[in-house]
C-alpha cells in the first residue's frame, strides 16, 4: 500500500481532471476499482469518521477483507471440548448429543476436562445447535472412521448385510418358482396412522400373481399373506425377492424364509427395476382397479380382501400377458419377440407341475364363469366406491 500513501498528497492537492487522470494510471497499475481508489486516496492517514460517529485512523496497510460478514460464534477451538462430551456420551448422533448436553449439564461439565472452562465457553456448548455439533465433530468422526476407531452406526445393516442383493441382471435364466413380492400402499394423499395395503407377489416365469391386503404393514401380517400365498399358488415357491422396505427387511421375515429353506434377496437402493415383475402387476392388478384413494376403515378392508382374490382369479386364468422370448441386435437396431400367454397356460406347459397340479388347474379355470367373475368383481369395485364416499359424508354430517 506504499503507493497509496505516496500519492494520497497529490491526488488531495490536484484539480477534477488531474484526479482523474491520476485513478487511470493506479487503476491500470494495481487494478482496483476507480472509486475504491479514490476512497483510498481521500482518506489515507485522515481520521475518519463513521455514520455511527466511530472516530477512526484511515490506514491502507490494514485489510479488513477477512473480517467482513458475521463472525463465527462457535469456532473450530470448541471442537476439543466437544469431543470430550461426546466421547462420554458414547459417541451417540448430533441429535442425542444436543438432547445430553441439556438433559445433563451439571454432569458434563463435572468432567475433569471441562470442569475449569471459562463461563462463555459453557454458555456455547450448552447452546449449540445440532448443526453446529455435526459440523465440528464431523472431521474427528471422519479421522477416526478411518482408523478403525469409530463406526457411524455399526448395527443398522447387519440384517441387510445378511440378505443379498440381486440386480435384475443377474436373476437366474430358469427361475421358476421365484417370487418378486411388494407392498402397494392405500394411504391416498396422507400416508400418517394406519391405513390398507396390497400385497403383491408375482412368478416371474410365468406371470403368476396373488394378492392380499392387509390392514397394515406389520411384519405379522406381511408373514401370514406370504404363508397363505406359499400354501395356495399351483408350484414350489423357489425364491423371494424384495425391495428394501422394513415390512420385508427384518429378522421374522428372514427366519421365515430360512425355516422353509427359501433363499431370501433383495434390491439395490433406490433401483425399482430390478423387481420389474412385480412393479408392473402393481399396476395392472392393483391401481387399474383400486386406484389412489384411501381406505383404512373395516368395511373397505373386507371388500378388499374379497376383491384382491377376484382379480387374482381373472388374470391368472384368463388374462394373457407379454413375456420377452427372444432379444436380438442387428447392427444399430434391436429385435424383440414376444410370446402372449395367460399365466395358467404357461404353468401347464412349464412342465414342473404334477398331473394332481394340472388336474386342479384345468377343473379350476373349467369351474370358473367369466362373465360372472367379472361382474362380481366391478360389483364389489361400486361396494368400496360407496364404502369411501359414505366415510367422508358421515364425517360432513358429524
Amino acid at each position: 500500500m506504499n503507493v497509496i500513501r505516496k500519492n494520497a498528497p497529490r491526488y488531495r492537492r490536484a484539480r477534477k481532471k488531474k484526479k482523474s487522470r491520476i485513478l487511470d494510471e493506479l487503476s491500470a497499475i494495481i487494478h482496483f476499482n476507480r472509486k475504491y481508489l479514490a476512497l483510498l486516496l481521500r482518506s489515507a492517514g485522515r481520521t475518519v469518521f463513521t455514520h455511527y460517529g466511530t472516530r477512526v485512523i484511515a490506514d491502507p496497510g490494514v485489510s479488513f477483507a477477512s473480517c467482513r460478514g458475521r463472525k463465527k460464534v462457535y469456532t473450530t477451538d470448541l471442537a476439543s471440548r466437544l469431543q470430550v462430551i461426546w466421547e462420554m456420551a458414547g459417541c451417540i448422533s448430533s441429535v442425542h448429543l444436543f438432547a445430553f448436553i441439556r438433559a445433563n449439564h451439571d454432569i458434563v461439565f463435572n468432567h475433569p476436562d471441562l470442569k475449569d472452562l471459562p463461563r462463555d465457553v459453557k454458555r456455547k456448548l450448552r447452546r449449540m445447535s445440532r448443526a453446529t455439533i455435526d459440523r465440528l465433530l464431523r472431521p474427528i468422526r471422519d479421522k477416526m472412521e478411518l482408523q478403525g476407531r469409530y463406526q457411524r452406526n455399526p448395527h443398522a445393516s447387519w440384517l441387510k448385510k445378511t440378505i443379498p442383493v440381486q440386480p435384475h441382471y443377474e436373476k437366474p435364466a430358469d427361475a421358476f418358482g421365484y417370487l418378486e413380492i411388494d407392498l402397494v400402499h392405500h394411504c391416498g394423499e396422507n400416508s400418517r396412522g394406519q391405513f390398507a395395503y396390497t400385497l403383491t407377489a408375482t412368478e416371474i416365469t410365468t406371470g403368476w400373481t396373488e394378492l392380499r391386503t392387509l390392514p397394515n404393514k406389520a411384519h405379522i401380517w406381511v408373514e401370514k399373506a406370504l404363508k397363505d400365498i406359499i400354501g395356495s399358488v399351483p408350484f414350489r415357491v423357489t425364491a423371494l425377492h424384495s425391495d428394501n422396505g422394513s415390512e420385508f427387511i427384518n429378522r421374522y421375515l428372514a427366519k421365515f424364509a430360512r425355516d422353509r429353506g427359501i433363499p431370501f434377496t433383495r434390491s439395490r437402493a433406490f433401483h425399482k427395476n430390478d423387481a420389474p415383475y412385480v412393479e408392473s402387476k402393481n399396476w395392472t392388478l392393483v391401481r387399474t382397479y383400486i386406484g389412489y384413494r384411501r381406505y383404512d376403515t373395516e368395511r373397505e378392508l373386507v371388500l378388499l380382501k374379497r376383491l384382491d382374490r377376484l382379480i387374482c382369479l381373472k388374470h391368472n386364468l384368463f388374462i394373457p400377458t407379454m413375456k420377452l422370448v427372444e432379444k436380438r441386435r442387428e447392427g444399430g437396431r434391436v429385435y424383440k419377440r414376444y410370446k402372449t400367454e395367460t399365466p395358467r397356460n404357461r404353468l401347464l406347459a412349464s412342465g414342473r407341475l404334477t398331473k394332481t397340479q394340472k388336474r386342479r388347474l384345468t377343473r379350476l379355470r373349467k369351474s370358473t364363469d367369466y362373465f360372472k367373475l367379472t361382474r362380481r368383481i366391478d360389483n364389489l369395485i361400486r361396494k368400496l366406491d360407496q364404502a369411501y364416499q359414505s366415510k367422508y359424508s358421515a364425517r360432513r354430517t358429524a
